[in-house]
């Protein structure tokens, strides 16, 4: 077993029984994509998964400290096609201020310029930059079938335009 996977297998013993059968899931889809799991250094428990190919994070399991009750956040930027419960996450987002999207500046971006939109009620758009996971609250079973596309769109968008070259 590789390290990697060990500690995927030590965060699903911390966290609740029924987060356990929804983030294996989620993990083993992101495993058919070949995506990888890093430890973050943190008071909690953090894995970032990521893809050897692009190294761009797209999927975030977590632990804060003293806490059993697991997060799972989700990049998906390079889409507008989600539910009301997506659309949620990114109207927080957009309306919190945090990581106000400055395209052209970051040079994070590959391909097209990707960022969370908002449209107010009123028509009113705001953006919030898409280079960061944003965390999915209550997560259930049943959203399995959007996050697996949502997965799907975002690794596709990262394989077309963000392939990772080494410098030299």
């Amino acid at each position: 077993m590789k390290k990697w996977e060990a500690d995927v297998e030590e965060f699903l013993t911390l966290v609740t029984d029924d987060q356990r059968e929804i983030f294996a899931h989620i993990i083993d889809y992101l495993k058919e994509l070949n995506y990888v799991a890093q430890k973050k250094r943190t008071q909690g428990f953090i894995l970032s998964f990521n893809n050897p190919i692009h190294n761009r994070v797209i999927a975030r399991f977590g632990l804060r400290k003293n806490s059993d009750t697991g997060f799972f956040g989700l990049r998906y930027s390079s889409t507008t096609d989600y539910s009301l419960k997506f659309a949620d996450v990114i109207r927080e987002r957009v309306l919190s201020g945090n990581k106000p999207a400055r395209c052209g500046e970051c040079r994070y971006c590959k391909g097209e310029k990707f960022t969370y939109t908002y449209t107010s009620e009123d028509g009113r758009t705001a953006v919030a930059c898409g280079a960061y996971v944003l965390e999915i609250p209550n997560i259930t079973l049943d959203d399995l079938p959007e996050v697996k596309c949502l997965i799907s769109q975002q690794h596709e968008y990262f394989m077309t335009y963000a392939i990772y070259e080494p410098k030299g």
